[in-house]
């Protein structure tokens, strides 16, 4: 490949990472500036925090009715 080729490549790979970037961190749409704001990968945090303590509650009743038995 020439160097032009390169250089093609190069910034095709540079805007797809900013674009992802700017998908995951940016700000949803309609979001206003405020002490209110959050990301999408804030959001998607906070759910992953809330689902993983939903199960951990959910196996901790389990377990503690297969102690009794």
């Amino acid at each position: 490949m020439s160097r032009t080729s390169y250089l093609l490549v190069g910034a095709l790979v540079g805007a797809a990472v900013a674009a992802a970037l700017n998908y995951f961190l940016g700000p949803a749409p309609g979001t206003t500036y405020d002490a209110n704001y959050r990301s999408r990968l804030d959001f998607a945090l906070d759910e992953g925090r809330r689902a993983a303590a939903e199960r951990e509650q959910e196996l901790r009743r389990q377990l503690t009715e297969l102690r009794r038995i």
